[in-house]
């Protein structure tokens, strides 16, 4: 089949990706002898559709699964989606909305409108499961999973009552974050805090002043807090006093001693205490048995406990509260300050902190059998990464994790929606109660009403999604018996690297550790690989708002090709850092995929129907034993950056190799009778574009995978065994020989640019070899055509040096030194810009000696600062002696 004039990706990846697919080239045999390497994908939103985020996890993932399985690993790559509760429901209940149904959790109630958002997650999972393959994604289609299938469900229930079993779940009244907008509660980790102009008010409170930024809540408080050692306030501790508040109601508040949450040099050194709307005064009130008041209701709305302001919104109590409070006088001041505010991260609403009865895990019980010791799950997420059994890529991003365990409360896991994984608790009256994961026999028993957190199943995901379904099924079996029995979960986990966003280590990330330790004793991954956002070229968020540098992945797919993007956001990625992406990158990694293309012509020419890459017992010419030597450094650099995680460095090194040695060099090189007429060129010609391919594929699989057919190697590249290093294709004369050639040809096409020679003109050279002469000899011709020279002067024993040639631009390299003849105008232009440069040069040695001479600065400055101070003027001299050299050979 011959070469189209360009890679047609339009008709191209989606024939490849079927060809692959159709292929089983991405299943991993369970029963294999090959080391196992898992990637288990971060499921998206099955309702979703790809954006950057998700495109730049599957480059990533992908090139690490396609370069282990190359390298000789069973790599699995475990793909699915998750069922996104609060988005998902959400997203129905507003397309109902829109339908004519106003209140559909009313209308329709729980059965029906659970039937339906089932029947819109099957009509959009197609779409991103589309998206996914559309980027090129290898993963294992055969074990696609999804957070809500039946084997991953029974795994949930499973945890959730072995967890309740241990103690490590309970239910019980704590103080929540409450959004009134999605009507339901959310965790720490869902809360953004915001900085917003605020007001700070003090108001008199019986004897004492107390400080708060939200006077509504007073309405429900129960104490004044202050500490014992405090001698303002000590002769009211133990006291019981009566606030009355204008127009509301008198409250009763016990003065209570606190050395715990109360800084005497803090405000006023009293604290009022609302154990209905506040997590510390909860605390309190839970520590000293005070009683709780709810005076915000869930809608956020004021409850019948607010007296006259019953029924208003927050705000609205907030103005009439401090109206009444100003009218009687009981305002002392208001000031303004910036406040962080806590938003729901997903509703953009404020968060309410109200008092509930919810499902909580406990992550501070020693309960957890670990390594020897009975640990708390706090504990054992730390261990788990202190002892170096989890690491954290980039390694700055421990400290985060380390601090936000530090600072872990317990896990509310319950939520007031009906779209997830249902609580499995079960009442009958108000004394009997069970947990498991199917009702219980016999009639009246009712179900909590509230679903799980989607994080609860995503935490079981590296895990859930190997168990066998059959096994899952029965229930006769434990969870133990099932992870025992089912193979994939013992050939595959733990999984060997979880890549993601570095902004959902806590959501995600870090409560798959937890979850995962406890319930299979074993670490969920190995490693965890943290990515950043894509950020547009300014450094900004991308925005629909500003076309002309937001990026969407899928119309850059249909213009360009998903190879294109891949290579472009690995490029400028690094581990823990977020991405610069621009459309001019993408455009500049289209012309790398076109040189492929282009090159592959030329090698097919150039070849003549041979396809055999063998290469023979013995290289003889020097440019194909560097080509070679080239090579194998390459395939080094590449294995230890690979290995590293530093995947943008690995794809840089690449795309200069091919661009500049192979394309620019050595493709043109061989185009010359010297090199063409050898038998041992098409070999090794063929040899290493093949390399090159394979070192490609990861990152740019489609159009290399192309090319790979059109070429006639044997089975499919995705298939094929990833470059290994030849121990003997050193040749350390040759390839500096004929690297110090290419270096030569760098330097006389740079004089002939500066100096504006013709394209078509030649130029006398003169070349002085440092190192074997019969290497330059050897490359004569292809210095000739390729620098476009008159036949090269190359002088094995120099007469005079090449500095002394009149009318001649020198270079002067490690390896050489080159005169390149110029013409009388072109000289004088020439000296007069090398005597501007000496004297520039000789101006700031003479400071720099100045410097040296003075003894202040050798007393006074650091060692190491004199000595490069030293090593800088020594090297200026050396640069002042060469272009007095230049500057005689133009006299």
């Amino acid at each position: 089949m011959a070469f189209s004039e360009y890679f047609e990706h339009k008709t191209c990846e989606p024939e490849i990706y079927q060809r692959w697919e159709q292929g089983g080239a991405f299943i991993a045999e369970v029963n294999s002898k090959r080391p196992a390497f898992t990637i288990s994908m971060p499921p998206p939103n099955a309702t979703g559709t790809l954006h950057l985020g998700h495109a730049i996890m599957l480059a990533i993932e992908d090139l690490m699964i396609r370069w282990r399985r190359m390298a000789g690993d069973e790599a699995l790559w475990v793909p699915g989606t998750d069922h996104a509760a609060i988005a998902t429901e959400s997203v129905v209940i507003k397309k109902l909305q829109n339908e004519g149904i106003d209140d559909p959790r009313k209308i329709l109630g729980r059965e029906e409108l659970v039937r339906r958002i089932i029947a819109y997650v099957d009509n959009s999972q197609a779409t991103i499961r589309a998206q996914i393959r559309a980027m090129g994604s290898s993963c294992d289609w055969s074990r696609e999973r999804y957070t809500m299938d039946e084997q991953l469900s029974r795994c949930v229930t499973a945890v959730f009552a072995r967890m309740f079993r241990d103690g490590l779940i309970y239910r019980g009244p704590r103080i929540v974050n409450w959004d009134p907008a999605l009507q339901t509660t959310v965790s720490d980790d869902e809360i953004d805090h915001v900085e917003r102009e605020a007001k700070f008010y003090t108001m008199r409170y019986g004897p004492f002043l107390v400080g708060t930024s939200r006077p509504e809540t007073k309405l429900g408080d129960t104490a004044v807090a202050v500490h014992p050692d405090d001698p303002r306030w000590q002769q009211y501790i133990g006291q019981t006093i009566e606030v009355p508040w204008p127009k509301g109601p008198t409250i009763t508040i016990r003065v209570v001693a606190e050395p715990e949450f109360v800084d005497p040099q803090t405000g006023t050194g009293a604290l009022g205490v609302t154990p209905g709307h506040s997590q510390v005064d909860f605390e309190i009130a839970r520590k000293h048995g005070l009683p709780l008041i709810q005076v915000i209701s869930e809608d956020g709305r004021m409850t019948e406990a607010a007296g006259p302001y019953a029924g208003m919104t927050v705000h609205e109590c907030r103005e009439a509260f401090v109206r009444d409070l100003q009218e009687a006088g009981l305002i002392e001041k208001i000031e303004t300050y910036v406040q962080p505010i806590s938003i729901c991260h997903r509703s953009k609403q404020p968060i309410e902190p109200l008092p509930k009865a919810q499902w909580f895990i406990d992550v501070n019980k020693a309960a957890v059998p670990w390594r020897g010791k009975l640990l708390s799950l706090k504990q054992v997420m730390k261990a788990v990464v202190e002892s170096g059994e989890i690491r954290i890529v980039p390694d700055h991003e421990e400290k985060k994790y380390f601090h936000w365990i530090d600072n872990l409360r317990d896990w509310c896991i319950s939520r007031q929606i009906w779209w997830g994984h249902r609580i499995p608790a079960w009442y009958r009256g108000p004394e009997e109660f069970y947990v498991g994961h199917r009702k219980p026999e016999g009639k009246g028993w009712e179900q909590d009403p509230d679903t799980l957190d989607t994080w609860f199943s995503s935490a079981l995901w590296t895990w859930s999604t190997l168990v066998d379904a059959k096994l899952a099924a029965n229930d006769n079996l434990t969870l133990s018996q099932i992870l025992e029995r089912s193979p994939d979960f013992k050939r595959f986990h733990p999984t060997s690297v979880m890549e993601t966003g570095y902004d959902i280590l806590f959501f995600w990330v870090a409560r798959m550790i937890l979850m995962t330790t406890y319930t299979t004793g074993q670490v969920p991954f190995r490693t965890v690989y943290l990515h950043g956002m894509v950020l547009d070229k300014d450094g900004e968020k991308m925005s629909k708002t500003k076309p002309e540098t937001s990026i969407d992945p899928l119309e850059v797919i249909e213009e360009h090709g998903a190879d294109p993007l891949r290579l472009a956001m690995i490029l400028s990625s690094s581990a823990g850092r977020d991405t610069r992406l621009s459309k001019e990158q993408i455009i500049a990694c289209k012309r790398l995929v076109n040189k492929i293309w282009n090159a592959a012509k030329l090698v097919e020419r150039s070849i003549a129907g041979k396809t055999n890459s063998a290469l023979p017992a013995t290289i003889k010419h020097p440019v194909n034993r560097w080509m070679l030597a080239r090579l194998k450094a390459l395939i080094e650099l590449t294995d230890a950056r690979l290995s590293t995680y530093s995947f943008n460095d690995a794809s840089e090194n690449i795309r200069i190799s091919f661009w500049g040695e192979f394309c620019d060099f050595y493709l043109e090189a061989i185009k010359l009778e010297q090199l063409k007429q050898l038998a041992e060129t098409p070999a090794v010609l063929l040899h290493t574009f093949e390399q090159y391919l394979r070192l490609f594929h990861p990152f740019i699989p489609f159009v290399t995978e192309e090319v790979w057919s059109q070429l006639q190697r044997p089975g499919m590249l995705i298939r094929a065994e990833w470059p290994a290093a030849n121990a003997a294709h050193a040749w350390p004369e040759d390839a500096e020989g004929v690297a110090a050639v290419v270096r030569l040809l760098t330097e006389i096409r740079r004089i002939r640019s500066e100096k504006e020679i013709e394209q078509s003109a030649k130029v006398d050279v003169l070349i002085q070899p440092r190192l074997s002469v019969e290497i330059f000899e050897a490359c004569r011709e292809i210095i000739a055509r390729l620098a476009r020279t008159t036949d090269p002067v190359i002088e094995a024993s120099p007469r005079q040096s090449a500095t002394a040639k009149q009318n001649a631009v020198v270079a002067v390299d490690s390896a050489f030194t080159v005169a390149v003849s110029l013409s009388q105008a072109d000289a004088e232009a020439e000296r007069a810009r090398l005597t501007k440069q000496l004297a520039t040069e000789q101006q700031r040695l003479s400071r720099l000696e100045q410097k040296l001479q003075d003894e202040r600065f050798l007393q006074q400055a650091k060692p190491e600062f004199v000595l490069s101070t030293k090593a800088e003027a020594a090297k200026v001299s050396a640069t002042i002696v060469s272009l007095q050299e230049r500057l005689h050979a133009l006299a």
